[in-house]
């Protein structure tokens, strides 16, 4: 019996010098049932959610790009939103208290959710926080949560990077996995007390480049909740 060896190539354009690719690579996510739309997945997890002691935010409403969903008690979601560009999600916290030990009361404040094309189809896994009215009061070592003015956190999915916005802000909180403390680099960096431009934005950037950077929008009283995809 004789053997028959098939080999497939996969060859990428170049643009003619080196070996740079001119075609930027399409990672193949579960779409689910979108169809000709994105599946947007992702958490909705407590300020001090751990891997040791994790804690998702349960029956949060999440709205946008036509779609909705509620989290589960894991915190996670999942909506189809439009395929490219940026659509921002209008997150309503539940207004059950929080089931996170140690962490009383509601989560009382509403937030903007970032939902990148670019980021979900590198593969990114969207993550945001969310604190009760009882932690409010203790987020920043010597700031005072000012409700009229915006609020940003941002989650690098990959290794920890740091992390700028161009709009003035209060001291910069970093989260090293189990504590909060000032910095503008780790895996979670919050902005409290954002000043609000005239056109309702900001430059979000990392050290090292990451897929999601960019305008990001702000609102007075809202949180905006951001995830970069750095690897």
């Amino acid at each position: 019996m004789r053997c028959v060896l098939l080999v497939l190539s996969i060859t990428a354009c170049s643009s003619g010098g080196g070996d740079a690719v001119d075609a930027t690579p399409v990672i193949d996510i579960d779409n689910g049932s979108c169809g000709d739309q994105l599946n947007f997945t992702g958490e909705l997890v407590d300020w001090d959610s751990s891997t040791a002691s994790f804690c998702g935010v349960n029956n949060a409403q999440l709205d946008g790009g036509g779609a909705m969903d509620n989290t589960a008690p894991n915190g996670r979601f999942e909506m189809c939103i439009p395929r490219s560009g940026v659509t921002n999600v209008t997150i309503t916290p539940p207004a059950t208290p929080s089931g996170c030990t140690g962490q009383p009361g509601t989560y009382a404040i509403p937030a903007i959710g970032v939902a990148n094309s670019a980021t979900i189809l590198a593969g990114g896994f969207w993550s945001g926080r969310i604190f009760t009215s009882a932690r409010q009061a203790t987020l920043a070592t010597g700031v005072t949560f000012d409700p009229a003015k915006a609020h940003v956190i941002v989650h690098v999915d990959g290794a920890a990077r740091g992390v700028a916005i161009a709009a003035t802000h209060a001291t910069a909180q970093a989260y090293s996995g189990t504590a909060w403390a000032a910095g503008e680099s780790g895996k979670d960096v919050y902005f409290p007390n954002v000043d609000v431009p005239p056109n309702g934005s900001t430059a979000l950037s990392v050290v090292g480049g990451a897929i999601g950077t960019g305008s990001i929008p702000l609102q007075p009283g809202k949180i905006t909740m951001v995830t970069v995809f750095a690897r």
